[in-house]
């Protein structure tokens, strides 16, 4: 993590989607989405999870870490950005919802 002028640590910023697929097809969209989203780290994404509902077996939650939201805007409609949505157009029964998200250490 970054830090601001004076040495105070950066908060991060999340892309946080709310996603929904078809239970009998998750585990194949969460193993194709791995792979897809690859090539955002060379964008600057620094990490994220894929997370999997116990309660619900057709929801996921993602979360894409960046160091701004201005960053993850950069990479929207590149090539690698477009060939990632080809990879995921699809897969999900509803639209994802979601927005961005500023992370402080607890």
């Amino acid at each position: 993590m970054g830090q601001r002028a004076g040495g105070e640590p950066m908060a991060m910023t999340y892309e946080v989607r709310f996603q929904t697929v078809s239970p009998e097809r998750r585990k194949d969209y969460v193993k194709m989405y791995k792979q897809a989203i690859q090539e955002i780290k060379q964008a600057g994404c620094k990490g994220g999870l894929i997370l999997c509902s116990e309660d619900d077996p057709a929801s996921v939650l993602v979360l894409l870490e960046w160091e701004s939201k201005e960053q993850h805007r950069r990479w929207r409609g590149t090539p690698p950005h477009t060939r990632f949505r080809s990879a995921v157009e699809g897969w999900q029964s509803k639209p994802s919802t979601g927005g961005y998200f500023i992370a402080e250490t607890i």
